[in-house]
């Protein structure tokens, strides 16, 4: 669990990187096998953003102080991206961005389909109080496939919720 509240050291990251994204190894066998699947169905999966160290995180949430601090709450503070385990991944259509992208043919599908290969959508819709993060329908955190499946029930739970962490 990583998050505003519960942060990671500058040293951490996945155990076992690999790939372009650098994420953790059965992360990206997961992902790979997702994205396989989602073009056989015709719909594009692409990772806009996957693992980020600890001063890549930085960097970015220094700028968006400078340059966006309307919208500060769409970045985590270094210490507090789930970016930095390599365990989650902005998804897209390399052309929808944003909120829109979950009325896309790819933010349709990973929202149908996500949870059959292991990961959550992070931030639903109406959970900020929850986990500090306003919605954001591109951001999925790989949990594994039989907890992920828990998530698909119709309740839109966040981890934290299901986790039982404040």
């Amino acid at each position: 669990m990583v998050s505003k509240k519960h942060r990671i050291t500058a040293s951490y990251g996945p155990p076992s990187p690999t790939g372009p994204n650098h994420l953790d190894a059965t992360v990206a066998a997961a992902l790979a096998k997702m994205t396989a699947d989602a073009k056989k169905a015709g719909v594009k999966v692409l990772v806009k953003s996957g693992y980020r160290s600890y001063s890549q995180q930085k960097a970015i949430y220094d700028r968006a102080l400078r340059t966006q601090p309307q919208n500060i709450n769409f970045y985590a503070p270094p210490g507090a991206s789930e970016h930095q385990t390599g365990l989650s991944a902005d998804l897209w259509d390399g052309k929808v961005w944003y909120r829109p992208m979950e009325n896309s043919a790819t933010g349709k599908w990973l929202h149908a389909h996500a949870h059959e290969y292991g990961f959550i959508l992070r931030f639903p819709k109406g959970k900020e109080k929850i986990t500090g993060v306003p919605y954001e329908p591109w951001h999925f955190r790989y949990v594994g496939v039989e907890i992920s499946r828990q998530f698909d029930k119709g309740n839109k739970l966040t981890l934290e919720e299901f986790l039982g962490i404040d």
